[in-house]
């Protein structure tokens, strides 16, 4: 197995996500808590989300630790004007020790950003661009409620690099309805001849409330899912893409540090709506009602919807399945010495694993095979 050079040290990194609940439109596929872009209520919120930074920074939420990954995602934070986001990095800036070398990654909707756009935020501190590219093609693109086209991508895409951006990664679906293996391949095809650092590549999930769900819309089957997810694998690995994790693969040096992070299950501060937090072994979710998140933001208040201790088996079995999803897998001793008393005939289950070519071994880690990496929440399940 190929080592994977981007390891983040859990014990001594942290991580901010920065929630923007607003898109232009909601997408079919979408369940997520999010809404149209309102001036009033935007406005509102981003006032909000600077209040909820300096509250933490007066009540010493990270305790002077480095910051080395700054994500805002959402919704679309590039619904944003570039200067509301830059008082946004700004705020951060003064509040937390962000590292010399930190990440700051905004996931971007290609139908609001131009070149002049990007220089600015790209000015303002922003080193990395995650685009919502989703799909290649002008008729997945309409079906799936993109408010952009295949083209218009591409455009955005080559304006990030005229604008400074070295760091860029796209957000692909596949299995979508109708879509052919052929299709697909033309999509990854395309995706790689525009040699971006970062690809993401995601199965189409139909979500109970989503329109697709509302329309009756089925998925492929799992033959043609498998088919398609292995040719991606096949093709982006030919093309010099490192697959780090089931869903992402990178060039040399390029892993999303915000992603490995979350699977290493290091402390990350979660701020804005809906936002979850991971510090001190304590888990916290903010409020998901924004009129809520904005009164509780006002009056002073961290906008806690729910807080609770993290135990100690708990964080082990986190630390297995999500450390089984990388491609470097996890330590042989997180079964194998006294963290893993939790888990009876651990070795015994890997052993059976690795016989139905699920999981594999080297001296000191366990990992999925590619086999593996399609049934990875059920190998999860047997092995705990």
């Amino acid at each position: 197995m190929e080592n994977i050079k981007e390891k983040i040290d859990s014990n001594s990194t942290v991580g901010v996500y920065i929630d923007f609940p607003f898109c232009i439109a909601r997408c079919a596929f979408c369940d997520f808590n999010i809404q149209g872009f309102r001036e009033g209520w935007a406005k509102l919120y981003e006032s909000a989300v600077l209040k909820e930074i300096a509250l933490h920074a007066k009540n010493g939420a990270l305790k002077g630790q480095e910051i080395v990954s700054i994500y805002l995602g959402g919704g679309t934070p590039t619904c944003y004007s570039p200067e509301k986001l830059n008082d946004i990095m700004d705020a951060c800036y003064r509040s937390f020790n962000i590292g010399p070398n930190a990440e700051v990654t905004v996931e971007a909707h290609p139908a609001t950003i131009n070149q002049p756009y990007l220089e600015a935020i790209h000015a303002g501190g922003i080193n990395r661009l995650s685009i919502g590219v989703q799909s290649f093609s002008n008729e997945m693109l309409t079906l799936l409620g993109r408010h952009h086209s295949a083209e218009e991508a591409m455009i955005a895409f080559r304006a990030a690099r005229s604008a400074g951006f070295d760091n860029i990664g796209f957000d692909l679906i596949y299995a979508l309805p109708g879509q052919t293996l052929p299709d697909w391949e033309k999509e990854i095809k395309t995706a790689i001849e525009l040699d971006p650092e970062h690809i993401s590549i995601y199965g189409l999930s139909i979500e109970e409330g989503t329109l697709f769900h509302k329309q009756g819309v089925t998925s492929l089957s799992d033959e043609e899912q498998i088919a398609q997810y292995q040719s991606a694998q096949h093709r982006l690995d030919l093309a010099g893409f490192l697959q780090y994790e089931i869903s992402n693969f990178a060039k040399a040096g390029r892993a999303s540090r915000h992603n490995l992070l979350y699977w290493n299950r290091a402390e990350t501060l979660g701020i804005g709506l809906s936002a979850h937090s991971y510090i001190g072994h304590e888990h916290k979710a903010n409020t998901d009602s924004i009129r809520s998140y904005c009164e509780q933001i006002e009056a002073g208040n961290i906008p806690v919807l729910s807080a609770r201790k993290v135990s100690l088996e708990e964080d082990q079995i986190d630390q297995i399945i999500f450390g089984l999803r990388k491609r470097e897998g996890i330590l042989k001793t997180a079964l194998q010495s006294e963290a893993g008393l939790h888990f009876p005939n651990r070795m015994a289950r890997v052993a059976s694993l690795v016989e139905d070519g699920l999981l594999a071994m080297t001296q000191d880690r366990i990992f999925l095979t590619m086999n593996g990496m399609l049934m990875a929440d059920e190998v999860a399940m047997t092995l705990l």
